[in-house]
């Protein structure tokens, strides 16, 4: 039998890491805005960073659901038809990623925050079409490019290069030929 100290010390641990384990998980929720329309001086590559196109009052909510995605835990969240979203991450250091198809992904850390307000930038018109006239001969073939690769040949960074052949190959093949890089999307069928 466990005597009265060790018991009260053992619920004292239990307690703390009850409350720690808590103290991790956190909710952040906000609001994704874009503009949809890129005059052509924007329209350059790499397309690396979210750049401000308009004033702040024609910033709209997305036609359609972005992804926001928790790197940690790789739970996925969608915002609303105004744009809202919320998400529960494990942690104040985790980060989140904002995916909206044709747009340039943005990666966020959490830092600690509950609200995260982004805006979502289009990806250059040019930058697409570099990446189609690489992707659709070698999926007209029956082959799948290598990502790393596909970005070194377009010079644009990774994220842009597997978010354009997402949008070519769509969820099924995605998944069957990328398996690590799926992340379910409401705009195509996942079956």
């Amino acid at each position: 039998m466990l005597e009265k100290p060790v018991i009260g010390i053992w619920c004292l641990l239990c307690t703390l890491m009850t409350i720690e384990g808590k103290s991790q998980s956190l909710t952040v929720s906000g609001k994704v805005l874009y503009n949809p329309t890129m005059s052509d001086c924007f329209q350059q590559t790499p397309c690396l960073n979210d750049i401000s196109l308009t004033k702040d009052d024609q910033w709209i909510p997305p036609k359609a659901a972005v992804n926001i995605r928790s790197k940690v835990t790789g739970k996925v969240a969608k915002t609303d038809h105004s744009g809202n979203y919320s998400i529960e991450v494990s942690s104040a250091n985790d980060t989140l990623t904002f995916l909206y198809i044709g747009h340039n992904r943005v990666e966020i850390p959490v830092n600690g925050r509950e609200i995260i307000d982004i805006k979502l930038t289009p990806t250059p018109i040019p930058v697409i079409e570099q990446l189609l006239a690489q992707i659709m001969p070698l999926v007209d073939a029956g082959t799948y490019p290598d990502i790393n690769k596909l970005a070194k040949d377009a010079k644009v960074n990774r994220a842009t290069a597997r978010d354009i052949l997402w949008l070519v190959l769509g969820n099924t093949r995605m998944r069957q030929y990328y398996p690590t890089e799926f992340i379910p999307d409401y705009r195509f069928e996942t079956d």
